[in-house]
């Protein structure tokens, strides 16, 4: 059973791209500033520089990339900090049976 405060459902704005990388690897990719090299520029399209939040998750082979609003990554970041606390709480409460 899910906690509520460690469950979110977003429908972004923007679609969710695919890449496929030849080299495994596993990592987690939150670019918070574009920049004007032309991988960026691209990635970006019509965008405007700063107007949204890059992120991305490598498994494997696998790279998805997604662009945020800040909307939605305030909500992201809301719900992160939300469970965190969950967890935290919950450590605390170990330890004191641990006592």
């Amino acid at each position: 059973m899910k906690h509520p405060a460690g469950h979110l459902i977003i429908d972004p704005v923007f679609a969710s791209v695919a890449h496929y990388d030849e080299e495994p690897d596993c990592f987690i990719a939150v670019d918070f500033d574009d920049c004007e090299c032309e991988p960026c520029t691209v990635d970006r399209g019509p965008i405007p520089m700063y107007a949204t939040i890059s992120l991305g998750l490598v498994a494997g082979k696998t790279r998805i990339s997604q662009r945020l609003t800040a909307k939605e990554a305030r909500r992201i970041g809301k719900t992160l900090l939300n469970f965190a606390k969950v967890v935290d709480d919950v450590a605390d409460v170990g330890k004191e049976d641990l006592a």
